[in-house]
């Protein structure tokens, strides 16, 4: 099995390695369970179940299960929120992540990339060139299109969508300009309290 997990960490790593604000390196969420299944076939279950679901939050569970004999390998939780679009998946997939990291399937940090971007945490994609090069400079006409979006977003949905929908160029605008992110960070944020006043009113 050692073998097989360090085939698997190989894999994303290859795939993509990001760097948390620690300096520890990270690897995407769906790499883990894309190449847990390749490498590990159904040699283990993966069994998710909910432990608790209130009217603000959801808990998720997830156990590795081996089938011969039958035991638990590792195991992982996840808390989510229900104001948030999608919530159920979210905490599916987080404890999915975090159970494949206790497993061993992490690389220097047990939280995946995608569980800082949903703290608003930027990581840092190693696998690319110095940032003097042209290709990691944001497009400015993307950025300006996504203002003009958030502008016209008819509901906050459509804010949370555009969010998602944009998170990788909001994380890079975050790490090489603050400012221009604050300013965008702004734009949602206004465009969101005006939605809410119209609802009001």
């Amino acid at each position: 099995m050692i073998e097989k997990i360090k085939q698997v960490n190989d894999l994303c790593a290859a795939h993509g390695t990001y760097i948390n604000q620690h300096g520890k390196k990270t690897v995407s969420a769906w790499s883990k369970i894309k190449y847990f299944r390749e490498v590990f076939g159904t040699e283990f279950g993966i069994n998710c179940r909910i432990v608790e679901h209130s009217d603000r939050y959801v808990i998720m569970k997830c156990e590795i299960l081996g089938y011969d004999p039958e035991r638990i390998v590792a195991s992982g939780y996840s808390k989510q929120f229900r104001d948030k679009p999608g919530y159920l998946e979210i905490a599916e997939t987080f404890a999915i992540t975090r159970a494949l990291s206790f497993m061993g399937l992490c690389l220097e940090d047990l939280t995946s990339k995608e569980e800082y971007e949903e703290l608003d945490i930027p990581v840092q994609p190693m696998n690319t060139k110095d940032t003097t090069s042209a290709n990691n400079r944001y497009d400015v006409d993307v950025v300006n299109e996504l203002i003009k979006k958030v502008s016209f977003a008819p509901h906050t949905a459509k804010l949370d969508f555009l969010w998602r929908a944009n998170k990788d160029l909001l994380n890079q605008i975050k790490i090489k300009d603050q400012s221009t992110y604050n300013s965008i960070l702004q734009r949602f944020n206004s465009k969101r309290d005006e939605i809410t006043t119209q609802n009001e009113v």
